[in-house]
C-alpha cells in the first residue's frame, strides 16, 4: 500500500480543526496490513500454528478497520452532508460507495480465513491471498481520496468537540488487552504532536499505563507477526 499524500497544513492551524489523528489512523492501517498477503502466502502447507497467527492478526486488523468506517458511516457523513451539502454530496456519496466496496471484499476475506486457519493448504492460502491483495488495492484507494478530498473539508466545517465524538467511539471498539499494541503502532507511525495530543485525553493511570507498555507490546506484536 502507498504512503498518502495529503498537505499537513490542510488539516490543522488557525481556525481549522486538528484532523491529523485520521491520517494516523490510516497509516496504522496501512504499516498493519500492506503486507498481509505477503504473509499468507509465506504460510506452509500445514503449519496451522503459523497460519493461526497470522489469521488472528488479519482478524483483528480487519475488525478494527470495521468498527473505523462504521464510526464514519454513523456520525461523520451525516454531519458533514448536513452543513455543506453542495460541495459534499457527491465526495460524501463517493466515500459510502467505497466503504461498500471494500466491505464487500473484506466479507469475503474473512469468510476465506476460519477454514485456512483449520487447514492450511495451498489452494485454501492462494485463496485467501489473492483476495486479501484486492482488499488493499481498493482500502487505499479509499484512504487516499478520503484524505485528499474529505479531511480538508472536515477540518473546515467540523468542531474539535465533535471530531474528537468520532474517535472516541472508534476507541471504545477497541479491545482493551489490544490497547496498548494498537497504540504502540499509532506511535510507531504518528507524529509525536499527535501522539501527545492523544495521550492527553486519556486518565492519567492510562496514560502511564501507554507511556511504558505500548511500544514493547507493539515491538513483541510486530516480532510474532512480522519477523517470524
Amino acid at each position: 500500500m502507498t504512503e498518502k499524500a495529503t498537505p499537513g497544513d490542510a488539516l490543522h492551524g488557525p481556525g481549522l480543526t486538528d484532523v491529523r489523528d485520521m491520517v494516523m489512523a490510516h497509516d496504522a492501517f496501512r504499516r498493519a496490513l500492506r503486507s498481509s498477503a505477503s504473509l499468507v502466502s509465506a504460510v506452509n502447507d500445514g503449519d496451522r500454528k503459523r497460519a493461526g497467527v497470522v489469521a488472528d492478526h488479519l482478524e483483528l486488523m480487519l475488525g478494527l478497520l470495521v468498527h473505523h468506517h462504521e464510526g464514519e458511516d454513523a456520525l461523520l457523513w451525516p454531519m458533514l452532508l448536513q452543513r455543506v451539502p453542495g460541495e459534499l454530496a457527491p465526495l460524501v456519496r463517493l466515500m459510502q460507495s467505497q466503504h461498500e466496496a471494500v466491505h464487500g471484499m473484506l466479507d469475503e476475506v474473512t469468510a476465506l480465513i476460519p477454514p485456512w486457519r483449520v487447514n492450511p493448504t495451498s489452494a485454501a492460502r492462494s485463496r485467501l491471498a489473492d483476495r486479501v491483495e484486492h482488499l488493499l488495492v481498493l482500502l487505499e484507494e479509499h484512504l487516499r481520496d478520503e484524505e485528499k478530498h474529505l479531511l480538508p473539508v472536515a477540518a473546515r466545517t467540523v468542531t474539535q468537540p465533535e471530531w474528537d465524538a468520532v474517535a472516541e467511539r472508534n476507541l471504545k471498539s477497541l479491545p482493551p488487552s489490544k490497547a496498548p499494541m494498537v497504540f504502540g503502532l499509532f506511535m510507531a507511525v504518528g507524529d509525536p504532536e499527535i501522539i501527545a495530543q492523544q495521550l492527553v485525553k486519556a486518565p492519567a493511570p492510562i496514560r502511564l499505563l501507554l507511556r511504558l507498555t505500548a511500544r514493547p507490546a507493539w515491538r513483541r506484536y510486530q516480532a510474532r507477526v512480522f519477523d517470524a
